[in-house]
């Protein structure tokens, strides 16, 4: 009985004592949410769609931060809020779904598909002091016809509240702002 009771004492010590440490901080992952809502288009694409590349600064799941009042050169990254997948991987599928739905160009439909590749050379939130803050989305894509290539650079910048959630709402609206951009870049290149 007396080999019992000890048991059951040392048992609920344990656990008491499990309820008391400190629990790690949980960590948010984002993703770009849903898609904006597009009409499905009705012709097949003229662009084979590389998967987008990106700079080794912008290559990881951390949410990118500078701040540009104090440290302008150093990057960091929120420390408890991840994006679900590289940058390159969630602009690649965002690119997609919109492309998908976009209605190809008369002047491009019938000719053999050209191959668009996409390099996101910037991805983050920039503060200009500590309550201050946008996000830099710094794109260019190349598209490759018939053995030649056409370029063309985007840099979008927006206000963004000054935290991770803020930056992550802020750089998906950035990339729905860029998307119809590089839909109209890819229709004039067939005049």
């Amino acid at each position: 009985m007396k080999a019992t009771s000890t048991t059951l004492l040392a048992a609920a010590l344990l656990l008491s004592a499990c309820s008391l440490t400190p629990t790690a901080p949980t960590r948010a992952v984002y993703d770009l949410g849903p898609a904006p809502a597009l009409m499905a288009a009705s012709s097949a694409l003229a662009w084979r769609i590389a998967e987008v590349t990106a700079a080794p600064s912008v290559a990881s799941e951390g949410i990118a931060y500078r701040l540009a009042f104090e440290q302008a050169q150093r990057l960091q990254h929120y420390r408890d809020s991840l994006w679900a997948a590289p940058p390159a991987a969630l602009l690649t599928q965002r690119l997609r779904q919109h492309l998908a739905a976009v209605p190809v160009s008369p002047a491009c439909a019938g000719r053999p598909a050209a191959l668009l590749s996409v390099n996101l050379d910037e991805f983050e939130q920039v503060f200009s002091s500590p309550g201050n803050s946008q996000v830099v989305l710094r794109v260019h894509a190349t598209l490759w016809s018939a053995g030649a290539a056409q370029q063309q650079h985007w840099r979008i910048e927006r206000p963004a509240p000054p935290d991770a959630p803020g930056a992550v709402r802020t750089l998906a609206l950035a990339v729905d702002d860029w998307l119809p951009q590089l839909a109209n870049w890819l229709a004039a290149s067939c005049r």
